[in-house]
């Protein structure tokens, strides 16, 4: 009875300060956990700022290469075919209905 009663001092004694220590490595191991987790959300904030920007420019990419190339097509299919124009788009010509059966009224200045 004697040794097991030692033994249970020792332990009691011991128990004390290894759960103290224990307690104290759960609560700055939570916190040191929480403070990357805080990181690492401002970190996927920062790329999808990144990522935006760069789906941005590439749409802003993709539409010049959209018109350069319909530009190019342009430019090969004028100098295949001579026989197309390009139009004037200096004139404009401003088309006015008129009231009942009448015929419409047509100029190069606009009336509004």
């Amino acid at each position: 009875m004697r040794i097991t009663r030692t033994i249970y001092e020792i332990f009691s004694l011991l128990l004390k300060p290894i759960t103290f220590i224990a307690l104290l490595i759960l609560i700055f191991g939570i916190v040191y956990l929480r403070s990357n987790v805080t990181k690492l959300e401002y970190d996927i904030g920062e790329l999808e700022k990144k990522k935006m920007e760069y789906v941005k420019e590439r749409k802003l990419l993709l539409a010049k290469k959209a018109s350069l190339l319909s530009l190019e097509k342009l430019e090969v299919s004028l100098n295949l075919d001579d026989e197309y124009i390009l139009q004037d788009r200096l004139k404009v010509i401003y088309v006015d209905k008129q009231k009942g059966f009448l015929p419409y009224k047509v100029s190069f200045k606009d009336r509004r």
